[in-house]
């Protein structure tokens, strides 16, 4: 059934007649300037002419500028570059219409050039004021609706922009709360200023000062592109004073089509991870003989496995947004499966999820999957990781992280799978735990089925990712929850962390970088004490450690390394055309072809003890290597110049 067509409101219609009382009075106030009160009798007519057509024209091209289209209570810089915009188009016009086409068919004087640009200035003008006078009484009027309750009084650190926007905001929202008493700014220049009414008070060193004076509740960092190092100063301020600290997201998080107040959230460990941001172009052509990543992905399709893991989850997300024909959900846990497919769908809305449910160990069933899509990428992302735990189940970790990875593997060459990406880990390099010898063999394997292979096969290998199920984040964070205390195995121990964001885009990327054949290393950054890891969360959270919440030394457990490294003794890293991205380069042999490799493994897991699989698997592992430094020990002390490339 059709729908009658949508007549406007009685506000928009009020806003016309506003606007076309201003137009009216505007070029009457023109003419009666020009000519000093005495408008000659010859200029009636244009005057006429000019109301009775001119005015209707300028409300048809004022909507067609999108000035009808504006909340007048909600008045910004925009909505003025829009009026701006209208207004000086019908000026120009209406002088070309009365002064070169009119005089051709009727009798009538041009119009005064004077009259154009007053009549232009008196419009905006007027347009202006009544849209500021709408927001203004808007404003007051949320002032005279404030809570009653006590206000939190909020000292803001940056008085930049998005510090000007919270105040606008907060005035404008009284249900926040808030109440902005002032800035704090290392920048000089902005000293004894003023931000919107607001004094910038002194720099964010006298913190404790200022939040005595000014008897604050709150510290809100409004520097959205600070750097971590600079975040953990202010931190640390604000904790030794026991006040509450909140921060605005880093830049690349921040909705732009959403007030900054709402984002307000609370400080994260990733904010005071010490790693400088990294902006990636997916349309970037790094390399002559492969495309930018967003032209592997877009219209193409995509296959993820461990599609609901906290690495597989991530991808998907990075990889939705580069708009690809299918994106493929393979996972075996129906609940992450059916939460990662429900937030696409709502993320993205022209996306065309599909989850399947499979083992990846399952050859049959796997199979089926890819012949029924037929995937151009493949991004191979399931594993198990948990090295305490596999120490335990050893093949297991065998059986899914290598075995499965290279029936994935020649499973993608049969189907002519474009692209396949491993994701590895660092505990590949001199594996001291079986979770890390399965990763290395699945590294090598896909390496040695790349060189008779026309599908581009890579390994991308990085460390630790912030907040991944089961990793030290969540589990010192639960510890707290319940009063600690927060169990670190060594004080000594060090690892590399980055966010799961930056990993996933980084592997993304590595579409645009990587020959078949290469295991390519992120670069991680600088490693962090575990220890201090678990100090940090501890005041975060609001406590004092070794006060509040205690911190024990259990010891290190099976299979752990004090540190770990990105590349070992036999492994050398060059530079790609990306700069956090490197190249691998190992000598390695090519000892038999992988379906014999990946024979001889299933049968190194038929031994009666652990030790006799470690020795049978790395009998293998050493038939790729012209040397092979791997023992049941925990892995030396690495020198700490041999952890970056």
């Amino acid at each position: 059934m059709l729908q009658p067509p949508k007549l406007p409101s009685i506000y928009r219609i009020a806003q016309i007649i506003l606007d076309a009382s201003v137009a009216t009075l505007s070029i009457l106030a023109a003419f009666a300037i020009r000519f000093e009160g005495a408008i000659p009798d010859e200029y009636f007519s244009l005057i006429q002419l000019v109301l009775a057509a001119g005015i209707p024209a300028r409300l048809l091209c004022q909507g067609w500028f999108g000035v009808y289209r504006q909340i007048w209570r909600l008045f910004s810089q925009r909505d003025f570059i829009a009026i701006f915009q209208a207004v000086s188009f019908y000026s120009l016009v209406l002088l070309l219409i009365t002064r070169l086409l009119l005089p051709r068919f009727v009798v009538l004087p041009n119009l005064p050039l004077g009259v154009a640009i007053i009549d232009w200035g008196f419009c905006l003008l007027g347009m202006c004021l009544l849209r500021l006078w709408r927001s203004w009484q808007t404003n007051r009027s949320r002032v005279s609706e404030a809570p009653t309750s006590q206000a939190r009084r909020v000292i803001l650190i940056g008085a930049g922009r998005a510090g000007a926007q919270i105040v606008r905001e907060t005035r404008q929202s009284p249900p926040l709360n808030l109440r902005v008493v002032g800035f704090l700014d290392d920048d000089r220049s902005k000293l004894d200023r003023q931000v919107e009414g607001v004094k910038v008070w002194g720099r964010t060193e006298q913190l404790r000062h200022w939040v005595s004076r000014l008897q604050a509740n709150e510290v809100l960092i409004t520097m959205p592109s600070a750097r971590s190092d600079r975040i953990q100063q202010i931190v640390n301020l604000a904790k030794a004073e026991n006040i509450p600290i909140k921060i605005l997201p880093r830049v690349q998080e921040l909705l732009r089509d959403r007030t900054l107040a709402g984002q307000i959230r609370d400080i994260r460990l990733e904010d005071l991870l010490g790693r400088p941001e990294i902006f990636l172009d997916f349309d970037q052509t790094l390399v002559p003989e492969f495309p930018s990543a967003t032209a592997q992905i877009q219209d193409r399709i995509v296959l993820v496995t461990g599609a609901g893991g906290t690495i597989g989850s991530e991808l998907c997300r990075q990889i939705a947004r580069l708009n690809p024909r299918q994106l493929v959900l393979v996972g075996r846990g129906e609940n992450s499966i059916f939460h990662i497919d429900q937030e696409l769908r709502r993320t993205f809305p022209g996306l065309n999820p599909i989850p399947v449910i499979a083992d990846i160990r399952h050859q049959t069933r796997i199979s089926q999957v890819f012949h029924d899509y037929y995937p151009d990428v493949v991004f191979h992302a399931a594993a198990h990781k948990h090295v305490p735990l596999m120490e335990q189940n050893p093949t297991e970790a065998i059986e899914n992280n290598t075995i499965a990875s290279a029936n994935l593997a020649n499973l993608a060459e049969k189907v002519g799978v474009s692209t396949f990406v491993l994701i590895s880990t660092d505990k590949a390099v001199a594996p001291s735990n079986f979770m890390g010898l399965s990763k290395r063999l699945a590294e090598l394997l896909v390496s040695e089925i790349a060189q008779q292979s026309q599908t581009r096969f890579l390994s991308v290998r990085f460390g630790n990712v912030l907040g991944s199920r089961g990793s030290v984040v969540p589990i010192f964070q639960s510890q707290i929850s319940k009063g600690g205390p927060v169990t670190v195995t060594d004080p000594t121990m060090t690892r590399y962390f980055m966010t799961t964001p930056e990993a996933t885009r980084l592997v993304v990327q590595s579409l645009a970088v990587g020959s078949s054949g290469q295991i390519l290393v992120l670069d991680m950054g600088n490693p962090m004490k575990i220890y201090d890891l678990a100090e940090q969360l501890i005041r975060l959270e609001g406590y004092v450690p070794g006060r509040d919440i205690e911190i024990q030394i259990t010891g290190i457990r099976p299979g752990e390394k004090l540190h770990e490294s990105l590349y070992g003794q036999n492994e050398t890293l060059t530079e790609t055309p990306h700069p956090k991205i490197f190249n691998l380069l190992q000598q390695i042999n090519q000892p038999s072809s992988s379906q014999q490799v990946i024979s001889a493994t299933q049968d190194a897991l038929t031994a009666d003890t652990d030790q006799e699989i470690w020795q049978n698997l790395k009998h293998i592992l050493s038939s790729f290597h012209t040397t092979a430094s791997i023992n049941l020990q925990y892995s030396k002390k690495c020198d700490r110049n041999e952890l970056r490339p």
